[in-house]
């Protein structure tokens, strides 16, 4: 047992030290070595690990999933109403400060779907996890009568998950025209008209 949680905590730090280079380099600049020379291990070591370059951003990626899909999977709150569990999914999809580096390398990977089918499959995926839980929500308010939608649940969903990528792109600049109390009011400001429904914006 104790082998294995070796193992588990030399592969951690290994996509820890993956995920501050490609929020800090980028994709092109990200090598085995300097995975190796950040981590401050032999490269040998990396290479036991983990074959190949592609393995350890995928592991990244997953890294980057587990915040904006699963986390947020298991804190919704079954008991609330539909309209404070949509409320709840907007404010946890946004990027705060914790959250800059996963959210760099999922930046970076969006920017790769174009050239490598791998990463555009990883983005992809995430996508549909991250609609699926806006329209499990919106398909439940549609039914009980609390939202009166103006587009088919899956197109708001769609919608929402776009939103949040795309002003997600502003809030991590180093310069950006929106903050995240402006980021959050539009978002709250489509789902009001798209579901019908009286949201306020979280405070």
């Amino acid at each position: 047992m104790a082998r294995k949680k070796d193992q588990a905590a030399r592969r951690q730090q290994l996509v820890s030290a993956t995920i501050e280079l490609i929020a800090e380099r980028g994709l092109q600049a990200l090598t085995l070595a300097a995975i190796a020379d950040r981590a401050g291990v032999s490269h040998r070591l990396v290479a036991y690990y983990y074959p190949d370059l592609e393995s350890l951003v995928q592991d990244a990626h997953e890294a980057a999933a587990r915040r904006y899909y699963w986390a947020r999977l298991q804190a919704r709150d079954e008991t609330a109403g539909p309209e404070q569990r949509l409320l709840q999914l907007i404010s946890s999809g946004l990027p705060g400060p914790q959250d800059r580096q996963l959210s760099q390398v999922l930046n970076e990977l969006s920017v790769s779907a174009g050239r490598s089918q791998v990463h555009a499959r990883l983005m992809s995926e995430l996508f549909e996890q991250e609609v699926s839980l806006y329209l499990s929500v919106l398909r439940d308010g549609e039914a009980g009568g609390a939202f009166r939608l103006s587009q088919p649940a899956l197109t708001v969903a769609r919608n929402l998950v776009a939103l949040e990528d795309a002003y997600g792109f502003h809030l991590l600049a180093t310069i950006s025209p929106v903050g995240p109390p402006a980021v959050l009011s539009a978002l709250v400001g489509y789902a009001r008209t798209a579901t019908g429904a009286s949201l306020l914006t979280p405070a």
